[in-house]
Order: C-alpha cells, then sequence, then structure tokens
C-alpha cells in the first residue's frame, strides 16, 4: 500500500513522464488589501477553455504554489467572451484538498477576473458550493461576492476554562488588568455544515495580541448534524464607530496556523452578530480588520440583510486585491 509520501511522489513521477511540458499562465495577488505583502496571498491558475486538467494535477499545482489556496480559473471560449455578465468556473484547492468554497480566493479571483477579463463590473463564478454574483467597483478597486451560507449557532457553551487552557497568555493578561470573559463573550457557530467557529470578544487590542498559537485540538461537542468538519477559533474586539458600521479587530486561530484573513469567519461573525443585535428589516455593515499581529493586515467587509423576522437573508463579502507575481506553470 503506498504511503501519503509515496502517493505524492508517484504524482510528481506521473506529472513528469510526459516528452512536453504543458503551459499555463498565473499570477499571485495579495487579497483584502490595496499594499502588496500585506493581505492573504493567493494564486490564480488560468486554465484555457480548450484544456482538461485531472484532480491530480491540479493538486500537485496547488501544493507546488504552497499558498493556503490556490484557484483554477477556467477561462471562456473566445466566443463567448461578450456576454453581457460572465461567468467562469472556478475551482479552489488548499495544498491538500479541494474545498467547495472559501472568501478570500473568491474576492481576490473577482477583483482579477473583473479588472481585467471583463468589460462590465458583473460576473459570476461557478463553484461547488454553486454559483457566486459579482460585482466589482472600479473607483475603489473592490469586488462584492454573494456568499452561500447555513448559519447555526450551537446549543452548547465552549466553556472559559477550556479556552484559557489554550491560552494561558490571554489569561494572565485579563487577570492583571482585573478582567475576565463571561459566558456571553464566546459564541460557536457554523458558517456551513463543515464550517465551525468560536467567536471570542475580548475587552481590549492589548488582551487580542496575547493569544497565541497552540497544538491542541479543541474539547467541544458540536450539535448533531453539524459535527463534522474543522473547527477554528476567531477572537474579536470591538472598535469605536460613529457612522453606524460595525468596526473590529480580528484574528483566527487554527491550532500552530494563523490566518492573514478569513472570509469565512469574519461572514459568521458578522452573521453572529447581527442576529445578536436583534437587527430586523435592515442591512448591517461589519468592517473588520485582521492579523495586524503578524505584519499582514487585511480589511474585510460584510454586509448582512436580515428580513423582518431577524432571519440572516443574505451576506456579502467584499474586499480588494493587488496583484504581486504573474508567470507560466509547465505542467
Amino acid at each position: 500500500m503506498l504511503t501519503v509520501i509515496d502517493r505524492q511522489y508517484q504524482d510528481r513521477l506521473d506529472l513528469s513522464s510526459t516528452s512536453e511540458s504543458q503551459i499555463m499562465e498565473f499570477v499571485t495577488l495579495d487579497v483584502f488589501t490595496q499594499t502588496r505583502f500585506l493581505g492573504n496571498p493567493l494564486a490564480v491558475v488560468k486554465v484555457p477553455h480548450d484544456t482538461t486538467l485531472s484532480q491530480e494535477t491540479k493538486q500537485i499545482i496547488a501544493r507546488e504554489f504552497n499558498y493556503s489556496e490556490t484557484v483554477f480559473l477556467h477561462l471562456p471560449s473566445p466566443s463567448s467572451t461578450d456576454s453581457k455578465d460572465p461567468e467562469w468556473k472556478i475551482d479552489i484547492f488548499l495544498t491538500n484538498a479541494e474545498v467547495p468554497f472559501a472568501g478570500h480566493p473568491t474576492i481576490g479571483t473577482a477583483v482579477y477576473a473583473l479588472s481585467t477579463l471583463s468589460r462590465t463590473a458583473k460576473g459570476r463564478f461557478i463553484c461547488k458550493a454553486g454559483p457566486l454574483d459579482l460585482l466589482y467597483d472600479a473607483s475603489t478597486k473592490t469586488a462584492r461576492a454573494g456568499i452561500p451560507f447555513a448559519i447555526h449557532r450551537h446549543s452548547r457553551a465552549y466553556s472559559i476554562p477550556s479556552l484559557y487552557s489554550l491560552q494561558p497568555a490571554l489569561h494572565s493578561h485579563l487577570q492583571s488588568s482585573s478582567q475576565n470573559l463571561a459566558a456571553e463573550d464566546i459564541d460557536v457557530v457554523s458558517v456551513v455544515k463543515g464550517m465551525t467557529f468560536i467567536f471570542v470578544r475580548l475587552p481590549s487590542v492589548a488582551a487580542l495580541s496575547t493569544v497565541a498559537l497552540h497544538g491542541a485540538h479543541f474539547d467541544f461537542q458540536r450539535d448533531e448534524g453539524w459535527d463534522m468538519g474543522v473547527l477554528m477559533s476567531m477572537f474579536y474586539v470591538p472598535l469605536e464607530s460613529s457612522d453606524g458600521t460595525i468596526k473590529l479587530r480580528t484574528r483566527m486561530i487554527e491550532g500552530m496556523f494563523e490566518d492573514p484573513a478569513t472570509g469565512s469567519a469574519s461572514c459568521g461573525l458578522a452573521a453572529l452578530l447581527a442576529m445578536k443585535k436583534g437587527v430586523k428589516g435592515e442591512v448591517l455593515k461589519v468592517e473588520m480588520t485582521q492579523a495586524v499581529e503578524m505584519g499582514r493586515q487585511s480589511d474585510i467587509g460584510v454586509d448582512v440583510t436580515m428580513d423582518e423576522q431577524g432571519e440572516v437573508t443574505k451576506i456579502e463579502l467584499i474586499g480588494s486585491a493587488v496583484e504581486v507575481m504573474e508567470g507560466k506553470v509547465k505542467y
């Protein structure tokens, strides 16, 4: 039986066994920023309309880039380029698996596609999670994408002692400043099935700076039917705001990994805040600044639309991106 390493090595042998290399163009972007070397890096591989790639080929190319996500943007045939609202199929790959949807790849690819490949400000992506409607604002260089969601607040609470066992520096900081967390400061929310976040409200940016990576797994039993996929934590601090927009500083931690920009978590947190505020028949605007502490500041916008019953009916993710590199992939 092949081990994982053996399979990866065999993939390389299979890909390198062809007598002639084939070529695709790529670009990289920093997403949720307009400043290069901030935000969250993304690779976008442009797949010609007459090219078919195997899952193995896409996976090994994504592994070669070694970014958190790589997007394969399938270009339409020349005969369809005059479409009023262009449509592209996209595949999103981690270094070890394909995912049906992710926030920062959607925004980064939308900015690139609508600003360089399209004659219109509107478009649509077809991803494994379904269609995503897009809108690009050339004046602000930002893209807006409707996000698939199935918001679920878990009935069980994540305990404060469990949190402090993973974040001892945070516990010490709060004790030294005569502060503590209350049960209502912690919520567990699934954005969709398979993607769950523990959201922790902190009292200050100073407390946020003490949050650390950890190697332990969360000891938490999710609700039945929602107990699958990833479980991550996002810490947030409300900031002063005078225009009705909720402004936050955030950090997203998954074990020994900190993410520079997490679109899915940001959407989940914005939806949670809209539900907690009891907003009905309105649009709640949230602006988040993530990953300042790791030197990759990301600026993320989320608009949450609520109906008259206080249910979330629409979530839109908003952000910018800037090109960093371009080149060719030989495979």
